[in-house]
């Protein structure tokens, strides 16, 4: 399984929670972050921003084991 099939997985298992965040400057990022109460591996207050949904894959796909 590829690392984006795996941050997918964690996405469709609600192990990431994915919205977006409207900046001072107009712009709107798509951010990532853990549900509240999260008690798995790694930081609780893990946030991850991205200024699009192809960055924010890369993203996903880093953290889950796999450079772009």
């Amino acid at each position: 399984m590829s690392a984006l099939d795996r941050a997918l997985d964690s996405l469709i298992a609600g192990r990431w929670i994915l919205t977006t965040q409207d900046t001072d400057d107009g712009r709107t990022l798509i951010v990532a972050h853990r549900p509240i109460g999260w008690t798995g591996p790694g930081d609780p207050h893990e946030l991850l921003t991205a200024d699009d949904h192809r960055q924010m894959r890369r993203l996903l796909a880093r953290r889950h084991g796999e450079a772009p």
